[in-house]
């Protein structure tokens, strides 16, 4: 699903939706979510107030994008919006844990976990990760020498599917490690496809997607529920997510397997694919603003001096945070939050009925012209102390919000901060003149061709 726009690539050109009776559906053919989601989401957003009900064929949704409306969803009244028909869809292939699950199931599951992501692991984060970053760069510098391009998207998978794997198991993936990333991908497929379809085939029909579907499970859980048995025979002082979550779940793991294998399959899957694309996408408006490269460079050379950051040091770079998260407003990887309403509502004038499905394009709200100053150029300043107003922090939600915000957020923060401060401080990368740059909309957002990047070594002052 791709459009274009000139200024921010990937995006249907602006169009203004007409004022309507707010409490009037407007129609949209399922053909144009189809051929342009993200497009016809700011479409829709743009509706005065922000909040409008819209019927694809015989479905009724309501896009709720202003800042407000976001707020009151996710966090004021938050209990009245559940886990929706897009979330049983990722759970397909995901389970049912911290994304999927609701209710009762989903705070036990939160108050086990929430533990485990504390300092003591994300310092571990921090080592595993330059160390990881430092090898990677090692592989670009033959690269380089041999005048080779590297495809960044590839590489960031690569790259934060090693990091999860050991924060999770302590080892790497066994070869082909390529079936969890397959999985991945035909997850979001499968995903995709059932939340816009007004029919779908249930699992067990066997087509072609379906039949890759439980092949990529069946590869996956293999081997997560061999890791989660040998942890129940005998844990040995691992210090691995996964060894954390089953003491933590003391006499009820063994009983546990099949919540165990989701809960962790849920921490691979979005530790792993969203972290990736961020960075890709913080690479490429990196590469198109040599003046915030300048700056972080800068930065980089004064706090670390050529050295790999500690969980420590990334307190002391502010403008390398402010980077990601301006990464983050313009290319949120979760560009869109789902919810189905539990009880009737109303929102800015507009009905919620009990069942209706909700949905929170988090990429329009946070590109809006409404609360942004040029919203589609890249601003890390934005994010400098006291400089967000309360209606940008409450349509700023890369992570989402409230009491369901993910709880890798911290993980994923001092991960991409890592690769950032290590990678910058050897290299630049420029994008291949001519590659094609445009958004494709799956359950993340992500560069449709891939990012194939040329490696250019940090100048000296870079280092120093």
């Amino acid at each position: 699903m791709t459009g274009q726009d000139p200024a921010r690539p990937g995006l249907a050109p602006a169009r203004p939706v007409p004022t309507r009776d707010h409490r009037r559906a407007v129609r949209v053919r399922l053909a144009a979510l189809r051929a342009d989601l993200l497009g016809t989401q700011r479409r829709l957003a743009r509706t005065p107030g922000g909040v409008v009900r819209f019927r694809v064929l015989h479905r009724a949704f309501t896009l709720v994008a202003s800042a407000p409306a976001i707020q009151h969803v996710l966090v004021a009244n938050a209990p009245a919006y559940r886990r929706s028909r897009q979330h049983d869809n990722l759970a397909l292939t995901i389970g049912y844990g911290l994304i999927c699950s609701d209710g009762a199931v989903w705070r036990r599951q939160r108050r086990l976990a929430q533990p485990i992501f504390n300092r003591e692991l994300l310092a571990r984060v921090v080592d595993v990760t330059a160390g990881r970053t430092e090898e990677l760069l090692d592989r670009w510098e033959r690269a380089r020498e041999h005048g080779e391009p590297v495809e960044i998207v590839a590489q960031m998978r690569e790259l934060t599917m090693g990091v999860i794997a050991q924060a999770l198991f302590g080892e790497d993936l066994p070869a082909p490690a390529n079936v969890f990333t397959d999985t991945v991908d035909v997850a979001l497929e499968v995903a995709i496809r059932r939340n816009i379809l007004p029919v779908t085939l249930p699992v067990w029909v066997p087509t072609r997607l379906h039949r890759r579907l439980r092949r990529c499970r069946r590869a996956v859980d293999r081997y997560v529920y061999q890791r989660i048995d040998e942890r129940l025979r005998d844990d040995d002082g691992r210090q691995d997510i996964l060894a954390a979550l089953i003491r933590g779940y003391g006499d009820q793991a063994c009983r546990s397997r099949r919540e165990l294998r989701d809960q962790v399959v849920t921490l691979f899957f979005a530790g792993f694919e969203t972290t990736a694309t961020a960075l890709a996408w913080t690479w490429l408006l990196l590469d198109r603003e040599e003046a915030v490269a300048d700056r972080l460079h800068v930065e980089l050379a004064q706090v670390l001096g050529g050295r790999a950051p500690t969980v420590e040091d990334l307190a002391a770079l502010p403008y390398t945070h402010q980077i990601l998260q301006e990464s983050m407003r313009i290319y949120p990887p979760v560009y869109t939050l789902t919810r189905r309403a539990a009880v009737a509502d109303r929102i800015d004038g507009v009905d919620v009925r009990r069942g209706d499905s909700v949905i929170l394009p988090i990429h329009a709200a946070q590109c809006s012209a409404v609360l942004w100053d040029a919203p589609d150029e890249f601003r890390p300043q934005r994010f400098a102390p006291g400089r967000l107003t309360r209606a940008q922090r409450h349509a700023y939600a890369p992570f989402g919000a409230g009491a369901r915000k993910c709880l890798g957020a911290g993980f994923a923060t001092v991960e991409m901060a890592t690769v950032l401060a290590v990678v910058a401080q050897r290299v630049r990368l420029r994008l291949i003149e001519g590659h094609p740059v445009a958004v494709s909309a799956t359950v993340t957002q992500y560069p449709t061709h891939g990012l194939a990047m040329r490696v250019e070594r940090a100048a000296a002052g870079d280092r120093s």
